[in-house]
């Protein structure tokens, strides 16, 4: 995904799509759907609109809506207020996207999705007045028997201290942390890991990115729950993990 951000999740029944990177990503994720026979996407869920996490979704969106072998079900975004809605226009063409696939775009709320062995908790950003985008990332629990992971979208600091404070964290320990914002220092703080207790981490990152990622910072704070167990997308390529529902298998591109 280079810099951007996509993470697929694909059980026995259903399979979900949680943000498509960068534009430049769409081809790879086309490719790997068709590769592991996915047909039908139950959800995409763009869990903010920034352009590394959403701009591979038009493509996708729009070889759906012209092909046959992929269908899109359902699609998820993140409630703004009026003042954080973007015009960039990434934006704009998802939006297309949806309605040439005569969707409607759901404003994320607390449910849960049904993946047959899994289920994936849908946990939105719990305030309204963030001044980044990033902290109305839509959160995610994938649970699968005992096995369980957690996506963050690039959620950072104020957005993790509102999960912890309102209680959406309560009860949530996860195996493997999708790591937010690409590993940034802003990131991934004490609380936060503190209550989630991962023993696996997966950072996407873009090899000799600008913005530094990871940080060191983070990394360090990551170490004392994964120990050697984190992987990083500038280093491994794409990084798939595999449950049993008691073991999990990690396999990576390079």
């Amino acid at each position: 995904m280079g810099q951007g951000d996509s993470e697929l999740i694909v059980t026995d029944t259903a399979a979900v799509l949680i943000d498509a990177g960068e534009q430049s990503a769409a081809d790879d994720i086309l490719a790997d759907l068709q590769q592991y026979g996915i047909t039908k996407l139950d959800w995409i869920i763009g869990t903010h609109p920034h352009a590394d996490h959403i701009g591979g979704f038009p493509t996708i969106l729009n070889y759906a809506a012209q092909n046959s072998d992929l269908t899109i079900c359902n699609a998820m975004s993140p409630q703004l207020p009026d003042s954080m809605v973007p015009t960039t226009r990434t934006y704009e063409k998802f939006l297309d996207g949806i309605e040439a696939n005569g969707l409607i775009l759901t404003p994320a709320t607390s449910m849960t999705i049904d993946m047959g062995t899994a289920s994936l908790e849908i946990i939105p950003s719990p305030a309204e007045d963030y001044s980044s985008l990033n902290d109305y990332s839509i959160c995610a629990y994938l649970t699968c028997g005992d096995t369980s992971f957690f996506f963050t979208g690039d959620a950072s600091k104020p957005e993790e201290k509102d999960l912890l404070e309102k209680g959406e964290l309560d009860g949530i320990q996860a195996d493997v942390l999708k790591v937010g914002h690409h590993g940034s220092r802003e990131s991934s703080t004490d609380a936060f890991l503190a209550q989630l207790q991962p023993s696996y981490a997966v950072i996407s990152c873009g090899t000799g990115n600008s913005y530094g990622h990871p940080h060191s910072e983070a990394v360090s704070r990551l170490q004392q729950y994964c120990g050697e167990q984190i992987w990083r997308t500038d280093e491994s390529g794409t990084v798939t993990i595999s449950s049993d529902g008691s073991n999990l298998t990690v396999t990576t591109e390079k």
